[in-house]
C-alpha cells in the first residue's frame, strides 16, 4: 500500500545533489510529490513529500542507513494523512536583524495557538543605510476563537521590544 513519507536532507552543496536523492526515491518506487529545496550558507537542504509502498520504504530507509554518504544527512519521517490546510492569516516581519526575532514572534503565534504553515526568511543589506535587515514571510492557520485585536497587541509589543515592522493580512479581519 502506498503511504506518504516526508524526506528531510542537508549537506555540502553540489552538483548532482537532487539527481542523487530523485533516484534514491526512484530505485525504490517512490514517486516525488512536493518539495521545497534551497542552498542556505555552504549547505543544500530540503524537504521532499513522497509517496511509496511499505516494501519501498523499508528499502529506501535501509539504502540511507547504508548509503555512506558522510557529506549527506538523510531522514524520512511517515507522514499522516491530514486534510489540506489553507492559510487564513498572513505575517510580514521588516525590522534590524538580530538574534531572538524568530523565538520572539514564533513564542506569541504558540501562545495562541497560531499553526504555522510555511515560514520563509532572509537577511538582506538595507537599501540606504547597509545595515542588515531581517525580512520574514509566515503563512499560518488560526483557530476559529482566535481574537485578533489581542494577537495585534502581542505583536505591537514585539514590533516595539525588536524594533520591526509587521503587517497582518487575515482573510476575517
Amino acid at each position: 500500500m502506498q503511504q506518504q513519507y516526508v524526506i528531510t536532507f542537508a549537506g555540502a552543496d553540489r552538483t548532482g545533489l537532487v539527481e542523487t536523492l530523485a533516484d534514491l526515491v526512484k530505485a525504490h518506487g517512490g514517486d516525488w510529490q512536493q518539495s521545497e529545496l534551497t542552498r542556505l550558507g555552504g549547505a543544500f537542504a530540503g524537504v521532499i513529500l513522497v509517496f511509496v509502498s511499505d516494501e519501498g520504504f523499508n528499502a529506501l530507509d535501509q539504502a540511507v542507513q547504508t548509503s555512506g554518504n558522510t557529506d549527506l544527512s538523510i531522514h524520512l519521517t511517515r507522514a499522516t494523512a491530514e486534510p489540506h490546510i489553507e492559510p487564513n492569516l498572513r505575517l510580514t516581519l521588516t525590522g534590524p536583524d538580530r538574534p531572538g526575532i524568530v523565538y520572539e514572534i514564533t513564542h506569541e503565534l504558540a501562545e495562541l495557538q497560531i499553526n504555522i504553515l510555511h515560514f520563509s526568511s532572509h537577511v538582506q543589506s538595507g537599501a540606504w543605510s547597509g545595515e542588515a535587515l531581517f525580512i520574514a514571510d509566515l503563512e499560518t492557520r488560526t483557530p476559529a476563537e482566535l481574537d485578533l485585536d489581542e494577537l495585534r497587541d502581542r505583536l505591537d509589543a514585539v514590533e516595539e521590544k525588536m524594533t520591526l515592522e509587521i503587517d497582518i493580512e487575515s482573510d476575517s479581519a
